[in-house]
C-alpha cells in the first residue's frame, strides 16, 4: 500500500485523524496491493485508488453542496469529517461488503463511506446520488441511536432525499411492490426492523417498499411531519410511541392505509403493463412451441400418407 497525500487538498492532520485515516486505509487494503491516495480538505477525507484522482477531486469539491443540502432539508448540521473511500476494484469492494448487489455503503460509527467507482458510469448523476444517500445515514445514525432507526426508515428516509437512489443495484424496469401488493407478498415493517433479506427479488422488494412507505408518509404529513418524528427518535423516544405520538395512530394502522393507498392505484392492467416484457417473452415462447408442434403433426401426417401411397 503506498499513501498519496496531494499538496492542494493536503490539510493539517490530528493525531487523532492521522490513526482514523490509517486504520481505514488498512483496512480497505487488507490482503490487495494497492496504491492508494488521500486528499484532504477542512470537511472531508478522499480516500482513492490509483487512477480516481479525478474523482476524488470531484467529489471533495461538491462535498459542500451536498452537506448544505442535507443541512437544509433535515434542519440538523452535519458537524462531523466523514471519509468517503472511492475503490477500483469491483472484487475488492464485494470483498468488504460482504454482497455482491450493493454499489455502495455507509459504516456510520467509523464516519466512513465505501463506493464501488466500477458501478458510476451508469448516470451523469450517479456518483452524486450515491455519496449524498450515504452521507444521509452518516446523518440520521449521528442524530438518532441505532436501537431507534429500524432499517426499513433508514433507507427509506435516505432515498427519499437522495431522489430516490438506493445502495443496491436497481433494475429501474423491475418494480416489484404493485405485484406484492396485489398479491399480499409485500412485508410487514417488523420484518424489515433489523435487517433486509439476502435474495436479490426481496433485497430489491425491501427497497421498493422502504422508499413508497416514507414517500407516502411525506404525502400525508410533508417534510415538517418527517423532520417533527425524526426529532423525537433523536430525544429518546421509541419508534412507535414517536409514531404514535406525532401521527395519531400505530405504525400498524399506517402500514393498513399505505397498503389500501397502493391497492386503489394498482389494478391487473398495471400489473400487466408492468410486467409487459415477460409476458411477451413467455407467449413468443409458447408460439414457438405450438410453431413447432404443428410442424412435427404435419410432418407424422406428411410420412403416414407416403407410407399409405407405397402401400397401396
Amino acid at each position: 500500500m503506498k499513501v498519496l497525500m496531494p499538496l492542494k487538498f493536503h490539510h493539517k492532520l490530528s493525531v487523532r485523524a492521522f490513526v482514523s485515516t490509517l486504520s481505514i486505509l488498512l483496512m480497505i487494503s487488507a490482503g490487495f496491493a494497492v496504491e492508494q491516495s488521500i486528499l484532504h480538505t477542512q470537511d472531508l477525507v478522499v480516500v482513492y485508488d490509483a487512477g480516481l484522482e479525478p474523482t476524488g477531486r470531484q467529489a471533495a469539491e461538491e462535498y459542500p453542496a451536498i452537506k448544505q443540502e442535507l443541512e437544509t432539508l433535515f434542519q440538523w448540521s452535519l458537524d462531523l469529517r466523514p471519509t468517503l473511500v472511492l475503490l477500483k476494484d469491483n472484487k475488492r469492494f464485494r470483498n468488504l461488503a460482504g454482497d455482491n448487489l450493493v454499489v455502495a455503503y455507509a459504516l456510520p460509527n467509523k464516519n466512513v463511506v465505501v463506493i464501488d467507482h466500477s458501478k458510476m458510469n451508469t448516470s451523469p448523476f450517479m456518483l452524486r446520488n450515491t455519496f449524498k444517500h450515504e452521507l444521509c445515514h452518516l446523518l440520521l445514525h449521528h442524530y438518532i441511536r441505532d436501537d431507534n432507526l429500524p432499517r426499513w426508515l433508514d433507507e427509506g428516509i435516505c432515498q427519499w432525499a437522495s431522489d430516490g437512489f438506493a445502495d443496491i443495484i436497481m433494475d429501474t424496469k423491475r418494480n416489484l411492490l404493485p405485484t406484492a401488493i396485489l398479491s399480499d407478498t409485500y412485508f410487514d415493517l417488523e420484518k424489515l426492523q433489523h435487517q433486509f433479506p439476502q435474495d436479490k427479488n426481496s433485497l430489491m422488494l425491501a427497497y421498493q417498499q422502504s422508499k413508497s412507505v416514507v414517500e407516502y408518509l411525506s404525502s400525508k404529513y410533508g417534510s415538517q411531519g418527517i423532520l417533527d418524528f425524526l426529532k423525537l427518535l433523536q430525544q429518546g423516544y421509541d419508534l412507535e410511541s414517536a409514531f404514535e405520538l406525532r401521527f395519531a395512530m400505530p405504525i400498524d394502522e399506517f402500514q393498513y392505509q399505505w397498503r389500501g393507498h397502493l391497492k386503489k392505484n394498482i389494478n391487473w392492467f398495471t400489473y400487466v403493463s408492468i410486467h409487459l416484457y415477460e409476458i411477451l417473452f413467455v407467449l413468443a415462447a409458447l408460439l414457438t412451441i405450438l410453431g413447432f408442434v404443428r410442424k412435427m403433426v404435419r410432418r407424422r401426417a406428411y410420412s403416414a400418407q407416403e407410407d399409405e401411397e407405397d402401400a397401396g
